[in-house]
């Protein structure tokens, strides 16, 4: 019995060895397994992020659960359909506005050389001219890298359609497909998955409303700042200044620099202001309002929080950024309860 039981524990291992070997070779090498899983996660992330709302619109309004998930996924879709109407064509348009924006570069660095009477010096034209060649390449590159992100998106809008749907019923059911889950696991485990899977969601749940409650002030602010500098589109830059801040460290600097981006397009002058108040903005959430919004939620270490960041960059770009930070407090809890419960 003792050796049928021994053979047992190293089966239950080799097989759990094999699926997590397989599990990501699946993921990557088969494409329709890929999609599915992708719009499932994102739209678990969705309803896991939208349920506080729901449950207090449904508290609130007095409305069922079906009825106020609905209510608030119909509003996203909408907000969202709205913005990228905006955004799209506008952005398309004023593309056509690089050679200009390129001329003003020039005539600015020009009369900045001519001030400081470098202007006829080899060193200064050669420098000027590597330059300029750098920047033709990046906005030529940038410019074809974001017309090939439209066309994907529009390849992929069944898939962006589903996601909605599959939101609505993690929203709905989320209870439901979490009791199934449970039930594959023996009683005397279930218990111990439930502490866990508890302390999982309060920790996540204070850290995801702390960075989207800062992120929206951030946003706010931005939105102000740009407004009273003049860039244009204030309201979409403040809103991806806004999405950028959830990631932490780094998100104010890539937030940041859309916004210097479109205001270059203006003048020069004006993408020097919003550096500047951009900056402020930073030293602003960075040495005052995260730490009084967000304080200490992880509970790690910020060298650990910026070898998730790299991590979830090199493996997922600014999404693995995004989700680097969560996926790691998932798994340090993980540990620290598998630690105090079964050992």
């Amino acid at each position: 019995m003792i050796s049928l039981s021994k053979h047992k524990k190293i089966i239950n291992k080799i097989l759990i060895v094999v699926v997590i070997i397989l599990v990501p070779l699946i993921y990557i090498k088969i494409a329709p397994v890929k999609t599915l899983v992708d719009i499932l996660l994102i739209s678990f992330i969705f309803a896991y992020g939208l349920k506080p709302i729901s449950n207090n619109v449904s508290e609130k309004f007095n409305l069922k659960k079906r009825t106020s998930s609905i209510i608030i996924i119909v509003a996203i879709v909408v907000i969202t359909v709205m913005l990228l109407y905006l955004m799209i064509p506008a952005i398309i348009k004023e593309s056509s506005n690089f050679g200009a924006m390129m001329d003003n570069i020039e005539l600015y660095i020009k009369d900045i050389a001519r001030k400081l009477k470098i202007d006829d010096l080899p060193i200064f034209n050669s420098l000027y001219m590597q330059i300029n060649e750098k920047i033709n390449i990046f906005l030529g590159g940038f410019s074809n890298n974001f017309l090939e992100n439209i066309i994907s998106a529009s390849e992929n809008i069944i898939s962006c359609a589903i996601i909605p749907i599959v939101t609505y019923y993690f929203l709905v059911d989320g209870e439901l497909i979490y009791n199934k889950i449970l039930l594959i696991l023996p009683t005397r485990k279930r218990i111990v998955a439930k502490k866990i899977l508890s302390n999982i969601d309060k920790i996540l749940s204070r850290y995801i409303i702390s960075q989207l409650f800062l992120s929206l002030i951030i946003g706010v602010l931005t939105f102000i700042i740009l407004m009273l500098v003049g860039v244009k589109f204030a309201l979409v830059l403040a809103i991806l200044n806004g999405v950028f801040n959830i990631i932490p460290y780094f998100g104010p600097i890539i937030g940041g620099v859309p916004a210097v981006f479109v205001a270059l397009i203006d003048s020069p002058s004006k993408a020097i202001w919003t550096i500047i108040v951009m900056f402020i903005l930073q030293q602003l959430e960075g040495n005052i309002l995260s730490p009084k919004i967000t304080g200490d939620s992880t509970n790690m270490h910020p060298i650990i929080i910026i070898i998730l960041l790299l991590i979830g960059e090199m493996f997922g770009g600014l999404v693995g950024m995004i989700l680097a930070v969560p996926i790691g407090v998932i798994i340090k809890v993980i540990y620290e309860d598998a630690n105090y419960y079964l050992f």
